[in-house]
Order: C-alpha cells, then structure tokens, then sequence
C-alpha cells in the first residue's frame, strides 16, 4: 500500500495552476450577493479577463469586464494546508475553494457572510470559472 504525503493535494493543485504557464481565461465571473428574506442578486460576465498562477508564487490579474476600464493586479498566491486557493494583495486574503478542479478548467469560489443585525445577513458568493489558455 502507498501511502501519499498529505501535502501531494497541495502540490497538484499548485502544478495544475502552473502548467502550461499558468495562463487561464476568466470564462465567466459571477458574484451573487444573497439578503436574508430577499432574493438573490446575481451580476454575471462573459469572457471577462485573464488570470496568471507563476510557480514562484507570484500572479497576475487582468480584469476587462469593463470594456472601458482596464484593471491590472498583481498578487501572491498559495495553496492553503486544507486545499484551499489563497489568494493576496492589497494587505488581504482570499481564501478560494475549488469547486472544480480539471487540467483545462478551474471553477473557484470565495464566499463571506457579514450581520447587517441580529435578523439580517448579506452573504457575497464570487465564482470564477477559468479555462486554460494553450
């Protein structure tokens, strides 16, 4: 019986991200913000932008969802201790499951929850569906 490190997730999730270069169209972005007793909001984008896994740690992020705006960010990346996608920059932390995790396409979810009072939560649900650029 082969018994595995538990640091291999950890490791093919990290190669996965780097392969190739490490290139990954954001096919659709989607951020859906929820109120307690309130339908959901849901903002959807198409082909909205690039992002960039570098096995040093380093990325990059070009967001185009406004075709008059162009944003670039630049960020430090990890894969946590419990398989999550962590994402920094700014002076924050961005802790991203992976909802799927395929060789040419990712899907990765942050998902926070703030009490607006003791009856009322908003929750932000942002999900990014990558697929890798050959």
């Amino acid at each position: 019986m082969l018994l595995l490190p538990s640091c291999s997730k950890q490791r093919q999730l990290a190669d996965n991200l780097t392969r190739q270069s490490g290139r990954w169209n954001i096919d659709n972005y989607k951020v859906t913000i929820t109120t307690t007793d309130l339908p959901p909001d849901v903002t959807e984008y198409g082909d909205s932008g690039y992002m960039y896994f570098f096995s040093n740690g380093d990325g990059q992020w070009i967001d185009l969802k406004d075709p008059d705006e162009f944003i670039f960010i630049e960020f430090e990346w990890d894969i946590t201790d419990d398989n999550a996608l962590q994402i920094r920059y700014n002076n924050e932390e961005f802790n991203f499951l992976f909802e799927v995790n395929e060789k040419d396409r990712q899907v990765i979810v942050y998902e926070e929850t703030v009490a607006l009072t003791e009856e009322i939560d908003v929750t932000t649900r942002i999900e990014y569906e990558l697929l890798r650029i050959e």
